[in-house]
């Protein structure tokens, strides 16, 4: 029996390089692909709620554009991978900079522009919020997580801004880790330090409040979950 693709939809190259080895050795009945948008489309200006699902639909085809061995029947279902970047934060969260720069804490943004970060954190809980409710988007299967602030906050604990080669060499050191034990890197996804435990639904509305979204959670778990994939390296159920 042929194998189905599982896309793997994420902002960064070096998103891919950290996870795509240790997710296929982890998921052996389907395979995994990743695509790389180079960007946070749910934080586009030029976004809307409206729009954001024929913007992934049009990602895809690039995809299947690009990878023309690939065709639409053999995508089990399309995964996005999103950075919340504090976006969830309630309006009196976000302060002027005074340093000239947009900088996270854990408590607050310091915007160096604070309007327009505000639009954009108002902008992005409604395109997430949407994509998030959403079972399909395109004709296919769809789900979406998280990692907060960002990939590097959970998986190494790192909060400050990280150049593209400081990026790179994480990436390679989760790969050094964990490309041969991989099961060790799904309990990682259970640590308690940032774990946030339930549902699909319940993950999501934990991120969107209060604060939590400036601080260091991911529901990747659920991921794996769907898959029944167990932290023991075996099959739930």
């Amino acid at each position: 029996m042929t194998k189905k693709i599982i896309l793997l939809l994420v902002e960064g190259p070096t998103d891919e390089e950290a996870l795509a080895l240790v997710y296929s050795k982890l998921v052996k009945e389907h395979d995994i692909e990743f695509d790389i948008l180079h960007t946070d489309i749910t934080a586009d200006e030029n976004m809307t709620a409206k729009y954001i699902k024929e913007q992934i639909k049009k990602e895809v085809s690039d995809y299947l554009r690009k990878n023309p061995f690939i065709k639409k029947k053999d995508i089990l279902k399309v995964v996005q991978i999103i950075d919340t970047d504090g976006a969830f934060v309630p309006r009196s969260f976000v302060r002027q900079s005074d340093a000239g720069k947009t900088e996270y804490f854990a408590t607050y943004i310091s915007a160096k522009n604070l309007d327009r970060m505000i639009r954009r954190n108002i902008s992005k809980r409604a395109i997430v919020y949407r994509l998030m409710r959403s079972e399909e988007v395109a004709g296919f299967l769809y789900e979406i997580y998280y990692f907060s602030r960002n990939l590097e906050h959970v998986l190494h604990n790192i909060e400050r801004d990280l150049t593209d080669d400081e990026k790179e060499n994480l990436a390679y050191e989760i790969v050094e880790q964990y490309e041969k034990y991989p099961e060790k890197f799904l309990k990682l996804l259970y640590d308690e330090s940032f774990h946030v435990p339930g549902t699909y639904e319940e993950t999501w509305k934990f991120i969107m409040e209060n604060g939590n979204s400036l601080k260091r959670y991911s529901n990747m778990s659920v991921f794996f979950e769907k898959l029944g994939i167990a932290a023991n390296g075996g099959l739930n159920g």
